[in-house]
């Protein structure tokens, strides 16, 4: 709580105008966020806290802010599962996974980044023996015939 003490006085004088939280340590990524330690933060400091931490579907959100007191939610696994998650979706719309392969390719993202992305995206999207499959293609072409084939996107090139 000391720490919380000195971060309510020095944050506003250091120029911070909110302040996130992530509500647990590196070495709890599979547990829920200690909500309590958000909301003491919350109550402690007089600027707007946003809480960062187990929101991975739409349906996450309200009982965060509310559990949390938090003036809003950001996430990051849940985005990468789903960048559609505050459109409402519950998994990737291919749009989002066609979205993708446009903007990678035309902007040359390196190959390891552009599957790495499409298995996050395809999660919860893909059976376990699929994303196997997928994981293990080693080239763009590779990825992109299983994604047509499976899927029907292609890449279009979004350049002028």
């Amino acid at each position: 709580m000391l720490y919380i003490l000195y971060s309510k006085s020095s944050l506003t004088t250091l120029g911070a105008s909110f302040l996130t939280v992530h509500g647990r340590t590196i070495k709890e990524r599979n547990v829920d966020p200690h909500y309590d330690v958000v909301r003491a933060i919350k109550d402690a400091v007089s600027i707007p806290v946003v809480h960062n931490g187990g929101v991975y579907h739409p349906n996450d959100i309200e009982p965060a802010l509310s559990k949390t007191g938090a003036d809003g939610v950001m996430c990051a696994q849940g985005l990468l599962n789903n960048p559609a998650l505050f459109a409402g979706y519950s998994s990737t719309p291919l749009r989002c996974v066609q979205d993708w392969v446009n903007i990678a390719l035309s902007f040359g993202t390196p190959f390891i980044t552009f599957k790495h992305h499409l298995m996050f995206m395809l999660e919860g999207v893909l059976p376990r023996h699929e994303k196997r499959v997928l994981n293990n293609f080693a080239a763009y072409t590779s990825v992109l015939e299983y994604l047509d084939r499976n899927f029907g996107v292609r890449y279009q090139n979004i350049m002028p």
